[in-house]
Formats: C-alpha cells, structure tokens, sequence
C-alpha cells in the first residue's frame, strides 16, 4: 500500500494586498503619492509576472515606509513565487519584527524554512506560532508533518493528539492521527481514528478514503468499497477513491468497472501513476493501444528506469503500428532489465525481440 496522504496545512503565504498603503497613516501628502506610485508600479510588475522588477519597487517602498510590515511580507511572498525562499526569510524576519502577532507572517516563515529543509528553524517558528496561538491547526499540521520527515513518528503523534485535545471539534486532528496510524501499519488504531473523524464531520470525502484504507488492509473489503462509494459521492473527482474502487472491482473480476474506475483516475490526475499503470494494463488487454500508449508513455517519463513499463510502451506502440518506436522502447527494456540483473524479464523481452524480428542494436 502507498504512503497515505497526510493532512497538510492550508496555504498560508500571505496573499499580496493590491494596496499596502492603507497600512500607512503618519506619511506626509508627498510621500503617500510616492508609494502609491510604487505599489502601482509593483502591482504592475506582478501583473506582467516581474517578479525582479516589482521587488524593486516595494524594496523603493520601504524606504518611505520603513514601518509597513506589509510591504516587507509582499517582498518575502514574491521571493517565495521564484522559489527563492532564502532571500525571502529575512523579509519575512523583518515583517515579524514590525508586527509580531501576524501568524500569516510566521506561517509564511515557516514556509521557507521547510522549503529550505532548515527543519530545526521551521520547528522553532511552528512551536512560537503554538505559543502565541494554541488552538492554530495548520502550526500542529505542520509541525506533525515535520516530524515525521525526520521519521520522529511518536513525536508526531502526540502533536496530532494534543491538536485534538486543544480543538476538540476538529477532524484534522484525527485525520493526521489516523494517516500516521496507517503509515506505522496499525490498521485497528487507524480505522477508530478516521471514524472519529468522521463523527465530527461525515461531509468529507477524504475521511471516507482514508478509513477505506483501513479497511482495505484489515480484510473488510465491503466495508471499504461502501466507504469508497461515500467518498465518489462526497466528490467524484477524488482520485484516490476512484482507484481504489478500481483495485476492488478488479479484485472481484469486474474489468469492466475497473476499467471505469481507473479510466476516471486518470482523466482527473494524469500524474497519478497507479491509476495510469493499471489503466494502461487494461487498455492493453482490451487492445485499446492509444489509451495504452499514452498511459505508458506518461509512466515512461516519470520512471525512466522502469524496464516492465518500457516493455509494455513497446507492445502498445507495436499493436497501435509504430515498429520502429516500439523497438526502440524494447531495446530500452532490454538495456535496463540487463543492468538490472532481472535475467527473467530479460528472457522475455529478447525472446519478444525474436518473435518480432527486432534487432538488439538500432543500427543493425
């Protein structure tokens, strides 16, 4: 079974303000029409994607108003939109320092220090957002999910439960309980958990897919799929829910359904590897070989060393009538089930080759 999604917390980068100005009240006449002019002039620059240019001008922005947190945090926020989250941790630094109960701010600064990997500060900036704010979901979110980056799982698990403890209505608490619980493979603990979640707030689709992973794991497959079939309901473009209903279907022998189901899948997130692997082994049963082809070729792109879905690109693009690509995709095969010392899907792509008529080198 696939790692479990964790619940992770809602964007909280501050959304740039169109007028930062606002926050200003002790400039004179002049120097108010100076920094309109700016933030237009940055406002434009966002609007042209001048990420460097509209940096500039609310940089010129500050030094008429030193003061403006705000100004300091569009700054950190358009060096987070070009990944350049090292540039924007001082901005963010500066913001705090003008306003230090803006949690926007600190969350935004705890944004770059995971994307940095700096976990340590992003810890300590989570744990100072909890003492200003104990009831802050997103900080306990946060913080979980860095711990268990570090493979801390205990840690995390008493940070989900005192999220529950400290918000006791909430269901991301016991979600996030729920996925550690089914990441450590303690499948009992992992379906009370999402149950109880689920008693909070039984509108979430999320919850249903979840507690269905539990129940996948535990044997109670009926139980499962009608937890799956809550989920479709709650929202049918979760991809998740669509192919794990697949897995069942096709466990009970439905490929029809299953076919559906992972067809769905993929028309909804086409980077969802699983559902675009068995999508594509069906479509290549039913000789449906377009469908394959794009499936395959999409696995190919994402797991360039992947022999077995190299070899079954060649048997699509072979059925669908493009030779030369499918040998081409065999002899890829070819070459990483040899470097990958897998002497039996080596046998089976040779002999394929032999079948086929085609040549181990390209220019023989």
């Amino acid at each position: 079974m696939a790692l479990p999604a964790l619940p992770v917390p809602s964007a909280t980068l501050p959304v740039l303000p169109v007028t930062l100005a606002q926050a200003s009240s002790t400039l004179s006449d002049a120097d108010q029409a100076a920094l309109d002019d700016l933030l237009t002039t940055g406002q434009d620059r966002i609007d042209a994607n001048d990420y460097a240019g509209a940096i500039a001008a609310y940089q010129q922005a500050t030094a008429i108003d030193p003061r403006n947190p705000r100004l300091y945090s569009g700054i950190g926020y358009l060096y987070t939109q070009q990944g350049r989250y090292r540039e924007a941790i001082p901005a963010y630094e500066q913001a705090i320092a003008l306003e230090p109960d803006n949690l926007p701010f600190r969350h935004a600064l705890a944004h770059s220090y995971v994307q940095l990997e700096d976990y340590g500060q992003a810890i300590a900036t989570y744990e100072r957002i909890l003492a200003i704010a104990p009831r802050d979901q997103d900080a306990y979110l946060g913080l979980g999910g860095i711990q268990i980056i570090q493979g801390d799982f205990e840690a995390a698990l008493g940070t989900y439960e005192t999220l529950t403890r400290n918000v006791p209505g909430t269901t991301s608490g016991h979600a996030a309980v729920g996925s550690l619980y089914l990441i450590r493979s303690d499948y009992e603990a992992a379906q009370a958990a999402f149950l109880q979640a689920l008693r909070l707030d039984s509108r979430q689709a999320n919850l249903y897919v979840g507690l269905a992973e539990a129940q996948l794991a535990l044997g109670r497959t009926s139980a499962a799929f009608q937890s799956l079939q809550q989920a479709v309901e709650l929202n049918n473009r979760d991809v998740k829910a669509q192919f794990l209903l697949g897995e069942i279907l096709m466990e009970r022998g439905d490929t029809e359904g299953a076919y559906r189901r992972y067809r769905n899948a993929v028309d909804i997130d086409r980077d969802f590897l699983p559902a675009q692997a068995a999508a594509g082994a069906l479509s290549l049963e039913r000789e449906e070989y377009l469908q394959a082809v794009l499936a395959y070729r999409r696995l190919t792109n994402a797991l360039p060393n992947n022999a077995g879905a190299h070899y079954n690109l060649g048997l699509a693009l072979w059925g669908q009538g493009y030779a030369n690509q499918a040998a081409a995709a065999l002899r890829r095969a070819r070459y990483l089930y040899s470097a990958q010392d897998d002497l039996e899907g080596l046998d089976r792509v040779e002999a394929l080759m032999a079948l086929w008529g085609i040549s181990a080198e390209a220019n023989e």
